[in-house]
């Protein structure tokens, strides 16, 4: 098949919130032709074409000037939902062009912002990636935010509940990473939506030590994202002062990229180091004595909870990251699930204390990733998706 394939964001490099459609391309392009347009931003560098070049037909982009700016995200996102900006309308225009001139099959869609690009694939068989229920993580962040922002995150609320319902009208098949989310916009009804979890890279993401780190809690992720500055806040502010209660040592280690100044102001206390940017995860997974999930609010699949068991590090999580993972069958992750601080606390004291006797690596969360979140599955589940879409279709031409 040719597929016409629209994101809202470059699915590269890997550390970005898009990672999934790298994976999705590539699983794709084992059979299929795949045409990419994105949306990037002004930072884009043109070396990150390369990295999609040996799975697709053509890759075209088109820069945003508003991913930067003053506004704050929630803002800028609210914005673009009402007021389509100018690089969605080319999106628009080269998909419309593409279409009139050479045949595709089918159309891969995702990204809210860009839903007015997909009226322009006429009649083509849409698969929709809503991927996560993002009124459900907007509407979560609302119980949480300061009185500044909340009349944006009203309208943004508002805006992707409207693009969501156009969605479901619009698409044949929609896509999800989780079960919860699936429920979350669809309820019980299963017929036309397929769970396409991300998967990990088991090579990559695999420890050199048999042995865990010594009192050290870590938490990663792209710390400019809503639910993870909550989450490493959270975690500075109100859990760890419990902590060092029992274990006056422990460590905590935020790592990643873009950490607003709130949390950089955590860093800077005893005990808590933020790290900002690093090339390479894996180093501060291996020196975790266990993994901290103690997001509040948010939707979607949890890579970073993914990537720590199959590091073999145990994890505490909240019982909505830990539900991000549970899967069709009704498997739930080998996970410590603990709800507010004081459960957060005593579940992480007890994990840094079997640490200090010696406690082995956490060999059954890698299991558990390896039964069920593995690429190449969910490329299986994704191409039987599209020839359940487009036989039909081509039937009745």
């Amino acid at each position: 098949m040719r597929i016409l394939y629209l994101t809202n964001g470059f699915p590269f490099p890997l550390t970005s919130g898009y990672l999934r459609h790298y994976f999705l391309i590539r699983e794709l392009s084992r059979q299929h032709r795949v045409s990419l347009l994105s949306i990037v931003g002004q930072q884009f560098r043109q070396e990150y074409l390369e990295a999609l070049r040996p799975y697709t037909e053509r890759v075209l982009t088109f820069t945003s000037p508003r991913r930067a700016g003053a506004l704050s995200k929630a803002a800028r996102r609210a914005r673009a939902l009402i007021d389509w900006e100018p690089a969605v309308l080319q999106m628009r225009a080269t998909a419309a062009e593409l279409v009139q001139r050479e045949r595709f099959d089918a159309v891969l869609f995702s990204g809210k912002q860009t839903f007015p690009a997909l009226a322009a694939t006429g009649g083509l068989p849409v698969v929709a990636d809503l991927c996560d229920a993002t009124s459900m993580r907007v509407r979560g962040r609302m119980a949480y935010a300061g009185l500044a922002r909340l009349p944006w995150l009203a309208l943004e609320y508002a805006q992707v509940r409207r693009v969501e319902r156009a969605l479901l009208g619009r698409a044949q098949h929609l896509l999800f990473a989780t079960c919860r989310d699936r429920e979350a916009l669809l309820g019980g009804e299963t017929r036309r939506a397929t769970v396409v979890p991300n998967g990990v890279d088991l090579d990559y993401w695999r420890r050199s030590t048999g042995q865990r780190g010594a009192e050290t809690i870590v938490f990663t992720g792209a710390m400019d994202y809503a639910p993870n500055t909550d989450a490493a806040l959270y975690l500075a502010d109100e859990v760890m002062p419990l902590v060092w209660r029992k274990v006056p040592d422990a460590r905590l280690l935020i790592v990643g990229r873009d950490p607003p100044a709130p949390l950089k102001a955590a860093g800077s206390r005893p005990g808590v180091t933020v790290t900002g940017f690093v090339d390479d995860v894996r180093p501060y997974l291996e020196r975790a004595t266990v993994f901290a999930a103690p997001l509040r609010y948010g939707a979607g699949i949890q890579n970073k909870v993914l990537e720590a068991m199959a590091m073999e590090v145990p994890v505490v999580a909240s019982p909505l990251a830990a539900d991000g993972l549970r899967t069709e069958e009704g498997d739930r992750p080998p996970v410590t699930v603990a709800e507010g601080r004081e459960a957060l606390a005593e579940a992480l004291v007890r994990q840094l204390e079997e640490g200090r006797a010696g406690a082995a690596v956490d060999h059954g969360a890698r299991s558990f990733v390896e039964r069920h979140f593995v690429w190449s599955e969910s490329g299986e589940k994704l191409n039987r998706v599209f020839h359940a879409v487009v036989q039909p279709q081509k039937a009745r031409v």
